[in-house]
Formats: C-alpha cells, structure tokens, sequence
C-alpha cells in the first residue's frame, strides 16, 4: 500500500495531463492532425514495450529477489548488465524510427505522419534509460524515483508539446508539421525526467553497495533478464501491436468501407484521441497496484511464504476491483456527459465517440484486473501462460475488428467491441490460471461485493443527473456535482457491503485511527 500510494498520484497527474493536454492540442493541430499524433505514438509504444516495458520488470524482480537472499551488492551488477541491454535496445529503436520513418508512414496509410514519427524517435533511446533505473528502484521497493519520472515527464511533455505546436502553428507550417513539433514535447518530457532518474541515481550510489559480495558472471545476468523478460515483452509487445495495427487497420478498412481517407482518419482520431485516454485512465491509474505487488509477490516465492504470497495477491485483487467496477460502469452509463465535460467544444468529435466509449467503457474492469493477473502471473514464475493469454486475445481482436470494421451496422464501433472481445478471452484464461496457482487469492466475493456497492450509487447519480438536466437543461457543469454524489455514495455502500476491508484501511497512513472511528459507528468490522 505504501508503494501504491506513491505511485497512484503520479500516474493520476501523468493521465491527467496526457489526457487534458490534448484538449488545447485538438485546437492548435486539428482533428486531422491529431490522426498523426496518434500514428507516431502507437509506433513509439510497439517499440518502447520491445526495449523497455518486460526488462524493467524483469530486473525488479531480479534484484528484488537478489535482496532478499541477502545478495545486496548483486543488485549493482544486475542493474549494470541491464542497463546495457537497455540502452542498445533503445539506440536500435531510434535508429530504426528516425531513419525509417517514411516507410513506416506509409504502411500506416498515413504517410504524412513520416515527421511525427522521426521527432519522436530520440524518445526511445532515453525511456531505456529510464525504464532500467526504474526496474532498479522498485526492486527497492522504492516507488519515488518512478513516480518523480512520471510527473516531470508528464509536466514535459505538456508544457514543451504545447509550446512546440503553437509557436510552429504560428510560423506557419503545414498540418503535418505541426503535429510533429506537438510529437517533439515528449521526448523533450522524457528528457526532462531521465535527467531527474539519472540524479536520483547517484545519490542512491552509497546505498547500492551493502551486501554480500557473491557477484555473477555478466553472461548469467544476461540469460537471467532475457529469460523473464522475454515473456513479459512478448505478452506487450502484441497488445501495442494490436494498437498499432488498429492506426492501419481502423483507417484502411473504413476506406474499404466508403468512406474518404480524410473523414476516415478524422473518425480515427476522434475514436483514439477522445475514447482512448478516457478508456485507459483506470487501467493506467491501477497499474501501480501491479507495479507494487511484483517485487512483494517475488519476494515472497523466493522466501516460500505462502501465506504472504496470498494475502498480498488478494489485497491487490480487492483494490483493483473496488475501483475498477465503478469506472467501467459509471464510463459507460455517463459517456457523453463525460466527454462534454473534458473535451468541451468539439462537437463533432464528441458524436463520434461517446457510443464507442458506452461500448468500450465494459472493457476497463477486464483489462485492469487482466494487468494484475498477468503480473501475478510472472511473479510467481508462470511467464509464459500471460504471452498465450494476451496472443489469444489479439487473434480474437483482429478477427473480430476485421470483420465487424466493413459491416454495414458496425464500422467504426466493431473496434471498441473486439477490444471487449480481447479483454474477456485474455482475462478468462489468466483467470483460471491463477485460480490453480493460488486458489484462495480469487475469492469471488471480492469482485462481488464492489458490484453490489456500485449499482446503487450510480442509480441515485443518473436520476440525479436526469432530474438537474430537466430542471437547467444540458450543461457541462452538471457532472462534477453528479460525480461527487456517486463518489459519495460509493464510499458509504462499499463501507456498507464490506467492499473495503480493516487491512485495506489499516495500511494507509493514519489507517488504524480511521479504522477506529469508522468502527465506533459499526461501519467496519
């Protein structure tokens, strides 16, 4: 809890950001000019998952596990011998994207997004670095430096993307153009929080050192990181391949469909860039549970303490769920109020996504408990069943995308659909692998008790918002008030159906204070 509790405000202001920056982005670079942002960025992601998504989890593993064991001085050299693989996987990406990049456009079908995609190239060469002294400090368990990166390289990429888009608006310079220079302000963010990591590093120098001196061979820590990460690559490298296929697929078909490129990749982007950030604000915010459940969950196999094994698992589990419930249902049933709210002005855009986000809204709960599964997973060892599980998920998504993208009474909505077709199949088969490899982690009752404190908060929420919408008619400042109602009333029913549990609260700061109160008025046991 203390690890999440420092990571879950980061990831909230870099989400936050991300998705409020490009509010002022739409404005400046267009609907259209967005599709080329969105281009750039999913083939950054392919690549930054390929060089530093699994080795990042991999070495907080291996040097968690080194700790552990009492193998303190292991740490350093483990990190070394990652931070080489690192940094020449991420030269490799950039090379390949900078000089690439008009080829890549062009199987994209958008070969004016060549630009974005060069600007951005330099990005992955400095996330490997990052992403190395992240897997080092939250082998720590130590969640500051990671959370410290999120926040500069959100605040980076806001600030220095703006800046970069207007002024190049303002020069004059074609759509194109434009949409590189917003591209430019997340490498200048990723700039800005690798210099901060690199700092952090070396104040942590003194400390890394204590321990045993049993240090292996550099060849065995190689084999080591590639052996775990290998998998965990894999299983994300097809997801933001999927990604990165729907950049081709989504527009190509669609085309195939009738419809001009330009009104196609305009559906594209309001689909990506309104529907998206909304979708993956849960996901991303419940990540950090994962994040601090991996080195905890490693730990504990490598020390065969069952017990704690279980409890950890079954804590996150209970977590994740009492979150995720309520967005997946609340996004779904207040979509277009929603989108109004955060993107107000663009209209068009907005009817374009808010029946794709009703729809796709049903995937957040699958996909955030599919993180904590799948990271469950490869801590315990099991790295291989994630990769099948996330393989067959995408083979049902393009199938599913494929065919559903050029149907008459689908187009644009099969892509949210084949991402709930993804989900579930993905999440059914981590599901019952974990089942068998702790059984009392997956009580149902913890995915039960949130759903029944969520139905009756956002019942009172939409006849709340139905009665204010026919008292003052429509207006965008209705759902903050509906929204501190059904956050209200959610906390006081998951109180009342034991959604949150004594343990849950007692690990907060100031827990066992609220505990006491909390059960002077019998509101928890």
């Amino acid at each position: 809890m203390r690890g999440v509790l420092v990571l879950i405000p980061a990831a909230l202001f870099a989400k936050i950001v991300g998705m409020f920056y490009k509010i002022p982005l739409l404005f400046i670079v267009g609907v259209e000019g967005m599709a080329y942002f969105l281009a750039a960025y999913h083939v950054y992601s392919f690549l930054f998952v390929l060089s530093a998504t699994g080795l990042p989890t991999a070495l907080s593993l291996q040097i968690s596990r080194a700790v552990a064991a009492g193998r303190g001085r292991a740490a350093g050299r483990i990190f070394f011998a990652a931070l080489l693989l690192f940094l020449s996987l991420g030269l490799s990406g950039t090379l390949l994207l900078f000089f690439f990049a008009p080829q890549i456009a062009a199987h994209l079908a958008m070969g004016d997004a060549a630009a974005a995609i060069a600007a951005i190239s330099p990005a992955l060469l400095l996330a490997a670095f990052s992403g190395a002294v992240k897997g080092f400090f939250q082998g720590h368990n130590r969640m500051g430096p990671t959370a410290l990166g999120e926040v500069l390289e959100a605040a980076g990429k806001l600030g220095f993307g703006l800046l970069f888009a207007l002024l190049a608006r303002r020069a004059g310079y074609d759509t194109p153009r434009v949409a590189a220079c917003a591209v430019l302000g997340i490498t200048a963010g990723m700039a800005l929080s690798a210099m901060a990591l690199l700092m952090a590093l070396l104040c942590f120098r003194g400390e890394r050192v204590r321990g045993k001196c049993d240090l292996p061979p550099y060849r065995q820590l190689f084999s080591e990181l590639v052996r775990v990460a290998l998998p965990i690559t894999l299983g994300a490298a097809m997801m933001s391949a999927v990604s990165l296929l729907d950049t081709a697929l989504i527009s190509a078909r669609l085309q195939t469909a009738g419809f001009p490129a330009e009104i196609a990749n305009a559906m594209y982007s309001s689909y990506g860039n309104l529907a998206i950030p909304l979708y993956n604000l849960v996901p991303s915010l419940l990540a950090p549970v994962t994040l601090a459940l991996m080195p905890l969950l490693g730990a504990a196999v490598q020390q065969k303490n069952r017990e704690s094994a279980g409890a950890t698992l079954t804590s996150a589990l209970r977590i994740s769920a009492l979150f995720a419930i309520p967005a997946s249902l609340g996004l779904s049933f207040f979509a277009r109020p929603l989108l109004e709210l955060v993107f107000y002005g663009q209209s068009d855009a907005i009817a374009v996504a808010a029946p794709l986000l009703s729809v796709l809204a049903l995937s957040v709960l699958p996909a955030s408990l599919v993180t904590l599964t799948g990271g469950a997973l490869q801590a315990t060892g099991h790295t291989l069943l994630p990769v099948l599980a996330t393989g067959a998920g995408a083979l049902v998504k393009l199938v599913v995308e494929s065919v559903l993208l050029v149907h008459p009474r689908f187009l644009l909505m099969g892509a949210p659909v084949s991402t709930l077709c993804c989900t579930l199949t993905v999440l059914l088969i981590e599901w019952i692998a974990l089942s068998r490899v702790c059984p009392f982690a997956l009580s149902p009752k913890n995915l039960l008790r949130p759903l029944l404190a969520t139905m009756p908060a956002l019942l009172l929420g939409g006849a709340l918002y139905f009665l204010l919408r026919l008292r003052v008619g429509d207006s965008v400042l209705l759902m903050p008030l509906v929204l501190f109602v059904v956050c209200a009333a959610l906390l006081f029913f998951a109180l009342g159906f034991r959604a949150v549990e004594k343990n849950d609260l007692c690990a907060l700061p100031m827990g066992e204070k609220l505990c006491l109160v909390l059960e002077k008025y019998k509101l928890i046991k």
